[in-house]
């Protein structure tokens, strides 16, 4: 069965990471781009994770304790034990703590997907864990479909919304207006110009 995409602010959240290798500085980069608060827990950091320290990131050089988990708000298990992850994930389970235990599936409450981030746009592509490999592929093709101005385009148009929602009382005609100004922007390398905005407006009054 497919993973609800849930779309969660977690800027501020308290994340335990636990594991100091390969695998869990990639998951350590990319939460650190939500401006999550992390703790990582492990008996050897690997150097990269230790030049990554600072406000967002707390590192712990010593072996696991169960009571670790208790004030996190989701935890990621990245040991390379098997065991040990499995063990961190019964824990978290019986806690209700959101839980990824990295490639074991069965151990996960929550799953990261592929993402494609241009700002704030974010398109998040998953197999539910069944093919990473298939994952990668997909990744790769709508990437060579979405231009690199499409979060800037969509920055802008946010910037026009409160405009357009509070000049334009029909939602048919604002989605007639936000369509056109997206087409405008897709021909010219995601800019939208506020002249533009309300010139649409003011044939729509």
């Amino acid at each position: 069965m497919a993973y609800f995409p849930f779309m969660v602010d977690i800027k501020d959240m308290q994340c335990l990471v636990v594991g100091g290798g390969r695998i869990a500085l990639h998951k350590v980069k990319i939460l650190l781009g939500f401006e999550v608060k992390i703790k990582v827990i492990a008996k050897e950091i690997c150097m990269e994770l230790r030049e990554s320290e600072g406000a967002y990131l707390q590192l712990e050089e010593r072996a696991f304790q169960e009571t670790d988990i208790e004030k996190a708000d989701f935890v990621v298990a990245a040991t390379g034990d098997k065991s040990l992850n499995h063990h961190i994930s019964e824990l978290c389970r019986a806690k209700d703590i959101p839980i990824n235990a990295v490639d074991m599936k069965e151990d996960c409450s929550f799953i990261f997907p592929a993402m494609i981030q241009e700002k704030d746009l974010l398109i998040a592509i998953s197999s539910g864990g069944q093919s990473p490999a298939g994952v990668a592929y997909v990744k790769k093709r709508i990437r060579e479909q979405i231009p690199d101005f499409y979060g800037e385009m969509m920055e802008s148009l946010g910037a026009y919304r409160d405009y357009i929602l509070k000049h334009v009382d029909s939602t048919e005609r604002r989605k007639e207006i936000f369509n056109r100004l997206l087409e405008y922007g897709n021909t010219h390398a995601g800019m939208i110009p506020e002249s533009l905005v309300k010139q649409m407006v003011n044939e729509m009054e």
